[in-house]
């Protein structure tokens, strides 16, 4: 401490009023007159490049000068900044109308019917990975599919795929759709499954060969309309609780059975009646190996 207190005094006043005015931090007094200052102690004065500047007044006071340039203020560091300001953000975009969707969180906390839309969807369809003991022939499941967008990669098509169910790759457009699947062969790392289509509400209008799907009826409907093919539908049964009713358009494209991993996540839904699946069955062994053209190998 230096031996004159109004020395003291005078320092701190303006180091206070260069703080308000933004130009510099309080210097630190570390030497008065004959006291040695802790880089003399050391052995620093003058050999370390690193050393702050220091300053020795007419009274033998000695001071450290800031190395923060004038008029800079210190940065808000992450983790103690302004946490006002952070909370001030934070109410503003829970009450904003022109928010984004909320995270999983704030959304879960919310009553069912003020919950975002597709948080709501994309919690439907979430799923669940289960063990290859869990699939059986005939059980219906509901996951996510990824296929090359077909639409964009035929020349000259007219129809078109909606915006929301398209993604980009390096290779080309995706689509990617939540659909319906019917278990249908079992193998060591995979299954095969055949999709369920409603074609945007149409059903089989607009195909060229309606025989290669089977319409699939759900069982608690009390009029689930025609079989839309010439075959007879296949019936569902033990539909678990929760899933929605079945679009009377539903149609299993037997010809078009899809690969998948056991470790995909799926939402179980329910099962085809043992009749229908044999049904099923009987369809794509029919149409397999009947419809396809001989190859001539050419060595």
């Amino acid at each position: 401490m230096p031996q004159d207190p109004r020395r003291a005094v005078d320092y701190v006043s303006s180091g206070m009023a260069n703080m308000k005015l933004g130009n510099a931090r309080p210097p630190i007094i570390t030497k008065g007159p004959g006291q040695s200052s802790k880089w003399e102690q050391l052995g620093a004065v003058g050999n370390s490049a690193a050393s702050p500047a220091r300053n020795t007044d007419s009274d033998g006071y000695t001071t450290v000068a800031s190395k923060r340039p004038a008029g800079k203020q210190p940065a808000l560091q992450p983790g103690n900044g302004n946490r006002q300001q952070k909370m001030t953000d934070r109410v503003s975009s829970i009450y904003n109308p022109q928010r984004k969707p909320a995270s999983h969180y704030k959304q879960s906390c919310l009553p069912l019917e003020e919950r975002d839309p597709e948080f709501v969807e994309l919690e439907r369809n979430k799923g669940s990975i289960y063990p290859k003991s869990a699939f059986c022939p005939g059980m219906i499941i509901r996951g996510v599919v990824h296929e090359q967008d077909y639409i964009a990669a035929a020349t000259g098509s007219n129809l078109t795929i909606q915006e929301k169910h398209r993604t980009s790759s390096r290779y080309g457009p995706i689509c990617t759709k939540v659909r319906k699947m019917i278990v249908l062969g079992l193998f060591q790392d995979h299954y095969t499954a055949i999709p369920l289509f409603t074609h945007n509400g149409n059903g089989l209008d607009r195909k060229a060969r309606p025989d290669e799907f089977v319409s699939v009826h759900d069982h608690r409907a009390r009029d689930p309309g025609p079989p839309l093919s010439k075959h007879k539908p296949l019936i569902t049964q033990r539909i678990n609780k929760g899933i929605d009713p079945f679009d009377p358009k539903s149609t299993a494209h037997v010809t078009y059975a899809l690969p998948r991993k056991y470790d995909l996540p799926v939402v179980q839904e329910g099962y085809l009646t043992h009749d229908s699946l044999n049904y099923l069955i009987g369809l794509f062994r029919y149409y397999a190996p009947n419809k396809m053209q001989d190859v001539s190998l050419h060595g």
